[in-house]
């Protein structure tokens, strides 16, 4: 496909930023001719292999200012991406996403997310029919409380091979997207798995919420709700099991099947449909409490500056969410890619809505499904003591893997990312 891209005459993009063209570029150089292992920079190493071990390779705020000045020119890195997003789409006599831009995504962040989806496919070897877009409308209250409408953007990553019955819903950590999971999407299917990622309100193609913010807890969970509901409504064959990650995963997966179950989420669809009931989950370095740190000291304090707590701050990578010198780098090209900010509020925002859950499971309600938790014992931002609480007051529906790591991000980490699929055949013993 590579050889084609000169005498291909280029889309529309508008991408003004000079930074995500780089990356861009540089993403398109794995999947077309380097080591297509997901890491920018290292095409003259071993897949997997770290590009480097500086800051400019692995703090989100360097890469992107040396991806700014690698840049040829926005003129020339743009026709580049451009042709090289029409020959895909000559090739797989497709567009590589179906669905028209909605109408609160930027065109500028569209034409990001297309050369970024049409250049996985190609590094994954797929085509648009396998990995489909899509948007749920997450209307609804939990625990009488009234949450914002929201649009959900969505992706539905199809099984490979033979299908286990099984769709997994994917819920992100706070500043990461659904494009973050690609990797741990394509493990899934490969044992059979239909995946189904969501991007939250503080991050990607989702509407409705501040850039880089957190209304509340329970919009978190919400929001997860309201797109298990839409698949198991659209796939009522299908087992649906919820895996969650950070935020995504204490507010988010376990607050959906906890205040779910004991009938405390309200979802406005015009089918009436609900979220099932009794679904297990996979909570990956679930947040619940923030590691005591100098740095997560200071964003929990700015978070509670009126003013000062709301404004949009550039992914700074702090804490360092891994030990792993390839992880941060892949994390600091998606930070990037779409240009990632968060409001020191989203530090806190869950706080009072995961107070009233722990209640609720002090007082005995409990989900009716099973819980795997996994977790590393030396995690930077997610205190380990706090989720393995919160697996105790769980009791028989809950159960601890410890893993000896400094890692928040499994999902990101090549050595880490089939924890899951340990976790999944747990839950199915």
């Amino acid at each position: 496909m590579s050889n084609t891209l000169s005498n291909t005459p280029p889309s529309n993009l508008s991408i003004q930023s000079r930074a995500t063209l780089g990356t861009l570029v540089q993403k398109l150089n794995d999947a077309t001719v380097g080591n297509k292992d997901g890491i920018v920079g290292n095409e003259d190493k071993p897949a997997g292999s770290p590009a480097g071990a500086s800051a400019f390779d692995t703090n989100p705020m360097l890469f992107k200012l040396r991806a700014f000045f690698a840049s040829d020119s926005r003129s020339s890195d743009e026709a580049r991406l451009s042709g090289f997003l029409d020959a895909a789409e000559k090739t797989w006599g497709t567009p590589v996403s179906s669905l028209p831009r909605p109408a609160h995504v930027s065109a500028e962040a569209w034409s990001t997310h297309l050369v970024d989806k049409a250049i996985t496919l190609v590094r994954l070897g797929r085509e648009p029919g396998d990995i489909t877009d899509g948007i749920v409308a997450a209307r609804g209250s939990v625990d009488g409380q009234a949450i914002a409408p929201r649009d959900v953007f969505t992706q539905t990553f199809k099984a490979i091979g033979t299908p286990s019955g099984k769709t997994i819903v994917m819920t992100p950590g706070f500043l990461e997207s659904g494009r973050n999971y690609v990797e741990q999407a394509q493990l899934l299917n490969k044992a059979g798995h239909d995946v189904v990622v969501l991007d939250h309100q503080w991050a990607g193609l989702s509407s409705g919420g501040n850039q880089g913010g957190i209304d509340r807890g329970f919009g978190i969970a919400r929001d997860v709700a309201a797109v298990v509901a839409d698949v198991a409504a659209r796939s009522p064959a299908q087992t649906v099991v919820i895996v969650g990650t950070s935020m995504g995963a204490g507010a988010g997966a376990l607050g959906a099947v906890l205040m779910g179950d004991a009938g405390k989420i309200h979802l406005e669809r015009d089918d009436g449909a609900q979220m099932p009931r009794g679904l297990n989950a996979v909570l990956q370095g679930a947040f619940f409490a923030r590691t005591k740190s100098l740095a997560n000291g200071f964003l929990a304090a700015t978070g509670r500056v009126p003013g000062l707590n709301q404004i949009p701050l550039p992914a700074l990578g702090l804490p360092i969410l891994s030990g792993d010198q390839a992880t941060l780098r892949k994390l600091a090209a998606h930070a990037t890619t779409e240009d990632l900010s968060g409001r020191p509020q989203a530090f806190n925002a869950s706080d009072e809505d995961l107070a009233t859950m722990k209640a609720l499971i002090a007082s005995g309600v409990r989900p009716g499904g099973k819980l795997e938790f996994i977790h590393a014992n030396q995690d930077t931002l997610a205190r380990y003591e706090t989720a393995a609480e919160w697996a105790g007051l769980l009791g028989d529906r809950a159960r601890l893997t410890t893993v000896d790591s400094t890692s928040h991000v499994f999902e990101e980490n090549l050595a880490e990312q089939g924890l899951l699929l340990d976790a999944l055949k747990r839950l199915e013993g």
